[in-house]
């Protein structure tokens, strides 16, 4: 009898520690596939404001990087090219102008060293 109680305590027990394993696995991989990395930027919000149309960024920076912004058409063509900008640490608001162009479907591009972000918006002329 004692043998079929130890038997049944360590299954139990084994059961709730190969849960415990894959609970912390779990939770690892979906913190590293779903959150951003600190030190990456991070693109917070882009708004389309009119007269005289342009872009209104909203970034936050972890620490100061540099920051080249694009402006491409639907099939990711360069259409225009911002000059980079040095940027401090911290929230930082932009504001680009946009080119004379045409309705449709473009997409804005927040480039620094290690990565870039890109962002589709739809302008209404």
């Amino acid at each position: 009898m004692d043998l079929i109680t130890l038997r049944t305590a360590l299954l139990i027990t084994l059961s709730l520690l190969l849960l415990a394993v894959l609970f912390q696995r779990f939770r690892r991989k979906v913190k590293a596939e779903g959150l951003p990395s600190p030190s990456h930027a991070e693109l917070r919000a882009l708004e389309v404001a009119y007269h005289p149309a342009r872009l209104l960024v909203q970034v936050h920076l972890p620490t100061g990087q540099d920051l080249r912004t694009t402006l491409s058409d639907e099939q990711h063509r360069a259409l225009h090219v911002w000059p980079e900008e040095a940027a401090t640490a911290g929230d930082l608001e932009l504001e680009r102008i946009l080119p004379a162009l045409e309705t449709g479907i473009y997409h804005f591009e927040l480039a620094t060293a290690t990565q870039r972000t890109v962002r589709r918006f739809r302008l209404q002329s």
